[in-house]
């Protein structure tokens, strides 16, 4: 079932390079009419500019940022450059630098974000899809409402989302049921919301990052695709005119933790389920918010109300699956079966 949400414009594709000029445009990440002085990497929506702005996302002067007034909360290491990113956060909001790319200023009341670019010349690519993932899902998280490092598909049993540590699979697998006829619901943040009771998942962005192997092998698609930013390998995947994508948000039927393990190694090839407990279900939703680290222990610790509603309404499993793609049938026919049975 898909829940309608009236005065949501959910993105169908991602913009064109005709579609880049005449700024500000308007965009719909997440449900947020957003008015943004760069691109991103969405369809433009111009329809929202006759309501005002949820966010306004503007061009800082050159070398006028100013400094944090609070502590460091979060740094993100890098091994070849020591570290991606730093997060302060204080009265006047948070600071969010991103290496090579920009210092994300977000106002205290997380309505504005100012933009002070490193170089006139950073990368367009990745400097949106930081806007639209680091940037905006810290100002989701501050206007209440919490998202998962998540992939989600929905199935004719359910919606299904799959988590877990990085490098687990999620758009792996994710991807095996896009292929079999499944609907995507999102690849990387799943926000959460009570409707009518029930929680339910928000579509996410309508494109997935997906390595090359995945692209070619879980979705079998030929053709050569768009590296997610420049100097890495992880590619882009457009859904418009390939794959469907959720027009509503859905309630959720399952999550599974995925765990992935080589079958030569173990001996075996099988798709082991566990259902965890209620605190197991918690601590792994707590564990797997999206940017958790850039959130303060308040923050964090006003999501549990939800994600208690939601462990009750949607039972949480570890998926223990062999690594090989194909394997990837045995996993959707198990994931499918107990979909079947938590109805």
């Amino acid at each position: 079932m898909v829940v309608d949400t009236p005065g949501t414009r959910v993105p169908v594709a991602l913009v064109g390079d005709e579609m880049r000029g005449g700024f500000p445009h308007w965009y719909a990440p997440y449900g947020l009419r957003v008015r943004s002085d760069f691109p991103l990497p969405l369809a433009s929506a111009p329809d929202l500019a006759q309501d005002p702005p949820d966010v306004v996302i503007g061009r800082g002067a050159p070398g006028k940022c100013p400094a944090p007034d609070g502590p460091l909360v979060a740094c993100a290491p890098c091994p070849t450059h020591g570290v991606d990113t730093l997060v302060h956060r204080g009265p006047g909001g948070a600071w969010i630098w991103c290496r090579a790319l920009a210092t994300f200023h977000v106002a205290a009341d997380n309505r504005r974000v100012d933009v002070y670019l490193e170089a006139a010349d950073v990368d367009e690519g990745a400097l949106g899809l930081a806007l639209v993932g680091p940037v905006a899902l810290y100002i989701l998280h501050r206007l209440g409402r919490p998202s998962l490092h998540a992939s989600a598909v929905v199935t004719d049993h359910g919606a299904a989302a799959f988590f877990g540590p990085r490098g687990a699979g999620k758009s792996t697998v994710a991807a095996g049921f896009l292929r079999r006829g499944a609907t995507l619901l999102t690849d990387d943040a799943l926000p959460l919301r009570l409707h009518g009771g029930e929680v339910v998942g928000e579509p996410g962005l309508p494109f997935m990052k997906v390595w090359h192997e995945t692209a070619t092998s879980a979705l079998g698609h030929a053709g050569d695709l768009p590296d997610l930013m420049a100097d890495y390998e992880k590619k882009l995947l457009a859904l418009d005119g390939r794959y469907a994508f959720a027009q509503g948000a859905v309630p959720l039927r399952a999550l599974y933790v995925l765990g992935r393990y080589d079958p030569d190694i173990a001996g075996r090839a099988d798709v082991e389920l566990r259902r965890l407990s209620r605190q197991e279900a918690l601590v792994a939703l707590l564990l797997q918010t999206s940017n958790r680290s850039y959130l303060l222990p308040k923050e964090e610790a006003a999501f549990l109300p939800l994600y208690g509603r939601l462990v009750a309404q949607a039972p949480v499993y570890a998926l223990n699956y062999p690594s090989g793609f194909e394997h990837q049938d045995a996993i959707e026919a198990r994931v499918l079966a107990n979909l079947r049975e938590a109805r």
